[in-house]
């Protein structure tokens, strides 16, 4: 196993434990203190358009790891973030939901719309090629374990499943199990809108 993917494991493990740890005192998330620099990669959005992840650009992202074959938890996490943004109403233009893939073989453009176009059209699918995607996933310490079927392309994916929210400079602010509730998301985004214009002022 190399050593970058014994650090990501060891990342998530910490991160695993600090997240209990916040549940235990009455929290659902973490908070990433001081938010923490995300390296930009070009991947490819559903459009087929190459895009810079993250952005950067004053939007904020809330951002879900998985892929398109995946039977329960990447559905559940997306109607999840479905539900955040009609909550959010006219604010919801200040947040972005992305969606990255973490199976490049079959997860392409096509693949990926049919997929997030099933929840809102506002969901950014991205996917790219497979070396781009695992320094993604490596760099939020994203674990996956492939399990092969029968065939080449009948394998499923087990993945972490937590859920990161990027500022609009494009560093992470908070980190989310996949059980947290939209009624968390929605009110720590209008704590963290409301102090970062507080901050800007």
């Amino acid at each position: 196993m190399s050593q970058a993917r014994l650090l990501a494991m060891a990342g998530l493990a910490t991160l695993f434990f600090a997240t209990l740890a916040t549940q235990a005192a009455g929290r659902q998330g973490l908070v990433v203190a001081p938010p923490r620099v995300v390296q930009p990669y070009k991947l490819i959005d559903q459009n087929t358009q190459e895009v810079l992840f993250p952005s950067g650009n004053g939007i904020w992202q809330l951002v879900v790891f998985g892929y398109t074959h995946c039977p329960d938890v990447c559905p559940m996490t997306l109607h999840k973030t479905t539900q955040l943004l009609k909550e959010l109403g006219a604010e919801s233009a200040r947040l972005h939901v992305v969606f990255i893939s973490i199976d490049s073989a079959r997860d392409d453009t096509k693949a990926m719309m049919d997929f997030v176009g099933q929840f809102d059209a506002r969901i950014i699918g991205l996917t790219g090629e497979p070396e781009t995607l695992q320094a993604v996933a490596n760099e939020f310490g994203v674990l996956t374990r492939r399990f092969q079927g029968k065939t080449a392309l009948a394998y499923t994916m087990v993945h972490s499943s937590l859920l990161y929210l990027l500022d609009g400079e494009g560093r992470v602010q908070r980190m989310y199990p996949g059980g947290v509730g939209t009624d968390v998301l929605a009110a720590d985004l209008q704590r963290l809108w409301k102090a970062d214009y507080a901050e800007r002022k």
